[in-house]
């Protein structure tokens, strides 16, 4: 797609088309940003897992994947293909208020992305990113991790019904991007989801709906999270205007651990949602509704009671200049407890981030995030009654970046990370600092 197009095809005025260097320094700054850590947004499974795969498949869809015969091919498929290297420094690698332990990490890996149409009514993609972060001074953290949101999707259309299947998968050890987490340096999970989505569009109408079923591990020491859930998914809704809908949308999510220490739930969601193009640099989502979560106490575990809550979620990007950008995400969500013996972790995750491109090679970034959330906790009384208490956190974070171009096909970049936790429980405090900087090269 020409930069001097809109996603219709229909040309854009002089005044809106991007420089085409910018689109490589955007494509620069996205990929290095992945060397950072990320928040993430779980919660209300089934919809969520909807919504990351339609992130999975935009982002699979605008991927630079070169298909002309100077581009890399494996037979007919087209590929992209890069390598990178980093390192920081952490002055704090288990999350504690005291007893600070620092560490340096040194990290490498791969990453591949393919874009095939084999026929005109069919296109499959798959993009992801293997690497391994080894720590210097306790090489016991050492292991394996894989971008997240990595995905395999394949979708064929029949008339105007879309079908897609996918597989959406990662590997992640480090944990501070998950603040309902304290006092451990690495929570190694596995997150798993395969399912399909079948997609109707009569005329002005939108029609979808989903399955899948995701498999959670995790290999923290002394504490068995290991569960699986059935999500299921539909929306419906009325194409108003070129990147104008709004509609409904319904999820539920079938919930259980594999060991009886922890609460099975059923999750359903009900809401409304809408999608403005305000203008051709514009664009706003918003979807919100009531969420109502039901409990099944495992043996051992204080009685959770029933949760009604709501969920918001709010998406707004602006391209206020060709240099200046910015977005706004505000999420409140419910997931499945991350801690032993808490049935579920409820939090308003809000980022907003800035993207500055300097010069035609240098770019800068920043992102800052706040996290409030609360969680049950299990604690055992006298004569082994098990009651709960409520932990009350928030997590607040700064990450500045400078990334700048080396050649057509080396990028580099140096980063800042800022953490701070505060929670009304003793001894879940902690201060965490980080600074690293990476290179990516490009094949």
């Amino acid at each position: 797609m020409s930069s001097a197009t809109n996603p219709r095809g229909r040309e854009r005025p002089p005044c809106c088309r991007r420089p085409p260097w910018l689109q490589t320094a955007r494509f620069s700054l996205g990929a290095i940003s992945a060397l950072l850590p990320l928040i993430s947004a779980r919660g209300q499974q089934a919809l969520f897992s909807a919504l990351s795969l339609d992130r999975a498949i935009e982002a699979n869809t605008n991927a630079l994947v070169q298909t002309a015969p100077e581009g890399h091919h494996l037979g007919p498929v087209p590929f992209t293909l890069g390598v990178y290297a980093n390192a920081s420094y952490n002055d704090n690698i288990n999350e504690t208020k005291d007893s600070l332990e620092s560490d340096i990490i040194l990290g490498a890996g791969v990453n591949l992305g393919v874009s095939w149409a084999p026929t005109g009514q069919s296109q499959l993609q798959f993009g992801s990113g293997i690497g391994y972060n080894r720590y210097l001074k306790h090489p016991e953290n050492s292991g394996l991790i894989v971008t997240p949101d990595s995905s395999l999707i394949y979708s064929f259309s029949l008339d105007n019904v879309k079908v897609t299947l996918f597989d959406q998968f990662n590997y992640t050890r480090e944990v501070v991007s998950e603040g309902a987490l304290a006092n451990t340096g690495l929570a190694p999970q596995l997150d798993n989801t395969i399912g399909t989505r079948v997609a109707w569009n009569p005329d002005q109408w939108t029609f979808q709906a989903g399955y899948s079923h995701d498999d959670y591990i995790s290999d923290q020491s002394g504490e068995d999270l290991n569960r699986s859930s059935e999500n299921f998914f539909a929306r419906g809704g009325c194409l108003f205007a070129e990147g104008t809908e709004a509609g409904l949308e319904a999820s539920d999510s079938l919930t259980s651990y594999e060991v009886e220490t922890q609460n099975n739930s059923t999750g359903i969601s009900v809401g409304a949602y809408a999608k403005w193009q305000l203008r051709q640099s514009l664009n706003l989502t918003l979807r919100g509704g009531p969420t109502f979560y039901t409990f099944n106490s495992g043996s051992g575990t204080a009685g959770t009671p029933d949760l009604l809550t709501y969920y918001v979620n709010l998406e707004a990007s602006q391209q206020l200049t060709y240099f200046l950008s910015h977005q706004l995400s505000i999420n409140r969500s419910v997931q499945p407890g991350l801690n032993g013996g808490s049935a579920y972790v409820e939090q308003l995750v809000a980022t907003y981030s800035v993207f500055w491109a300097l010069t035609q090679r240098i770019h800068l970034g920043t992102s800052f995030t706040y996290e409030n959330g609360s969680q049950p906790f299990p604690v055992v009384l006298p004569g082994g009654f098990v009651s709960q208490s409520i932990e009350h956190f928030e997590l607040y974070g700064v990450q500045p970046q400078i990334s700048w171009q080396l050649t057509d096909k080396l990028s580099g970049s140096l980063g800042y990370s800022y953490w701070l936790r505060r929670s009304n429980v003793d001894g879940r405090n902690y201060l965490q600092n980080s600074v690293s900087c990476g290179f990516v090269y490009t094949f």
